[in-house]
């Protein structure tokens, strides 16, 4: 079969919006990851599993490229001189730990190659007693946490010493395989565009013709518009300001600070208090801001928060499959513990049930005819009525090896994307790692807001323990 534009090689209309503003750093939507090892990783067995990789997915053989005509659009295309090595670097630090995790802050923010893949690795070695380091730097139209995790599964390993792989893929180059040319990129293109208004327009007849036998359905319309319409005003047309009187400037200075706490007990105050993980993880998040703020000479009684929903129902690797939402919640002033932790998951609890989370392709799709200086302006003033991002990612709860070296930690680098700071939670083997990312021009003493989310944890750990 021919190779053509297929809808599997098109960025999804969220895909698209994610990538079309990242020109701009400030918006970039480039996310990642710091794993320390208790060892060097072998060479040779992670650019083998790594070449593997590539070929189980060859997404991450394929750029970004735009196809300007009939209709403009952006597909993902083989890249013609992909070379493992321009993606895969070894580094060697004799600092800290600190400095590795201001070395992955500073990846995540450099600029793309977009005429490349979007994605890098970088192995940091020299650590104290023999460790490393793996940081690991992607777009966020090539995959979301959860891909990202699933993407793992592809070069790491259950055992320090598993049965080596039966070949390098990239020993013998394949035959490349017919580009589509330009023409047939833009014919494909407006076929699945065609075919996209073909299928809504039988949707929309189905659904007219459905109602002449349920009338009451035509008569639940106006209800249901009217509370989507009041969803699609909190979740994508907000016109108000963040909420934090101290977070108010944007740079583009980077800062990651990494935090770690035991699993099970949280996982057990969750139970006792008959809330989710992510009930919890939020509230804490929340709570060590408010003393953050308080710290510094200011109280906010509320902060806006991004929280990305995930609708993935597979177990593949890569892709996105969430929907980005934004909700005001109390920070916790003149609350208790339990209290607030009532009040945000209830409100979390409404927020997973918005009726804009069901219409964000198509207002994605709507975003795509833009033109991009509009589109980045449009972005800039939604990202800057959002304080932070909170995000919650579980890996495996048992130790994984890469290349022969243990997983000590990882520490998740959520895109700022204009925030102020991304705060993400990966649980994996016993524990509980959080990696802070903030704007340091508009968050003084990040490892003060980190202390003071650990802080809030304990404290509701402990309100669990009393609820027994």
């Amino acid at each position: 079969m021919e190779r053509g534009l297929y809808l599997d090689e098109r960025l999804t209309p969220v895909e698209a919006l994610m990538w079309r503003p990242g020109t701009d750093p400030p918006l970039s939507a480039c996310f990642g990851s710091v794993t320390f090892l208790d060892r060097e990783p072998d060479p040779d067995v992670l650019r083998a599993r790594l070449a593997a990789a590539t070929e189980s997915w060859p997404r991450l053989r394929q750029r970004v490229e735009h196809v300007p005509f009939p209709v403009p659009v952006l597909v993902w295309a083989d890249d013609p001189d992909f070379d493992l090595d321009h993606h895969v670097r070894w580094e060697h630090c004799s600092g800290s730990e600190d400095d590795v995790l201001q070395r992955a802050a500073s990846l995540v923010a450099e600029p793309l190659d977009t005429d490349r893949p979007p994605w890098t690795f970088v192995i940091v070695t020299g650590l104290p007693d023999g460790r490393a380091a793996l940081l690991q730097r992607m777009h966020h139209a090539l995959t979301d946490g959860k891909g990202g995790i699933r993407l793992s599964e592809l070069f790491v390993d259950l055992e320090r010493e598993p049965p080596a792989p039966p070949h390098d893929p990239f020993a013998v180059e394949p035959e490349p395989a017919p580009s589509p040319s330009t023409l047939e990129r833009a014919v494909n293109a407006a076929l699945d565009l065609g075919a996209g208004a073909v299928r809504a327009s039988s949707d929309a007849v189905r659904w007219v013709g459905g109602g002449v036998g349920d009338p009451g359905r035509f008569a639940r319309l106006g209800t249901d518009a009217a509370e989507l319409l009041r969803s699609l005003r909190r979740q994508v047309a907000v016109i108000d300001s963040a909420r934090s009187p101290l977070w108010r400037e944007r740079t583009h200075q980077r800062r990651l600070v990494a935090g770690s706490l035991p699993f099970a007990p949280v996982r057990r105050a969750a139970t006792d208090l008959g809330v989710s993980i992510n009930d919890l993880f939020v509230t804490a998040v929340l709570r060590g801001a408010a003393a953050h703020h308080r710290l510094h000479g200011h109280a906010v009684d509320e902060l806006r928060v991004a929280i990305p929903v995930s609708t993935r129902a597979d177990h593949r690797a890569g892709g996105n499959a969430f929907s980005p939402t934004r909700v005001v919640l109390p920070s916790g002033e003149g609350l208790t513990a339990e209290a607030h932790l009532v009040e945000v998951a209830e409100r979390l609890r409404l927020t997973t049930t918005e009726r804009a989370t069901a219409v964000v392709e198509p207002v994605a799709a709507l975003a795509e005819l833009a033109p991009t200086p509009l589109l980045r302006a449009v972005v800039a003033r939604q990202i800057a009525t959002v304080d932070l991002t909170a995000s919650n990612l579980r890996a495996a709860p048992f130790a994984l090896y890469v290349a022969g070296a243990r997983i000590e930690a990882t520490y998740a680098i959520g895109p700022l994307t204009g925030t102020a700071a991304n705060i993400t939670m990966m649980s994996y083997d016993g524990r509980i790692d959080l990696g802070v990312h903030v704007d340091a021009g508009a968050v003084p003493d990040p490892e003060l807001l980190r202390d003071n989310v650990v802080a809030a944890f304990l404290e509701l750990c402990r309100e669990g323990a009393a609820a027994t």
